[in-house]
């Protein structure tokens, strides 16, 4: 639908919306039946950006580690997905402080790696009131890894 026209989304939610009569390019009619313009965040139209969001990380996720997917649905979500362990993919601003430990975590690491030492770099958490770790790997490291013979 490349027409353009008015937003119908809730201009109480979103300030987009709110200032202006925002015009813009529509896209597809919701469930709700209502066209949103690009970058339109009321609640329905941010809820459908995060699942797309987390499907398409999810859908990236399954075909780097070489899991299949059983069913017309089993791409989008992990409970179908075949392979030697259970998946579950986060995405968006909540995985944002997992990501900044481990990268700080890998930096601490690679500065006192020493010369020739090519194992992969894995983070280990031990939350406190838990005797058992949590262990984060990236994926390219995680691939390698139970793709070696």
């Amino acid at each position: 639908m490349k027409d353009e026209g008015q937003c119908d989304g809730d201009s109480r939610h979103c300030p987009k919306c709110y200032e202006i009569v925002a015009i813009g390019r529509l896209g597809k009619p919701g469930r709700d039946g209502k066209r949103r313009i690009k970058g339109c965040n009321d609640p329905v139209a941010r809820g459908r950006r995060n699942r797309t969001k987390g499907d398409t990380k999810a859908r990236v996720a399954r075909k780097q580690l070489g899991l299949s997917a059983t069913g017309k649905a089993g791409s989008r979500h992990e409970e179908h997905w075949t392979g030697a362990f259970r998946t579950e993919v986060k995405a968006g601003a909540q995985v944002g402080p997992i990501a900044t430990r481990f990268n700080q975590a890998r930096l601490q690491s690679e500065g006192s790696k020493t010369v020739g030492d090519n194992r992969p770099f894995v983070m280990v958490a031990m939350p406190n009131g838990s005797a058992d770790g949590i262990v984060l790997i990236s994926l390219s490291e995680f691939k390698e890894l139970i793709n070696k013979p």
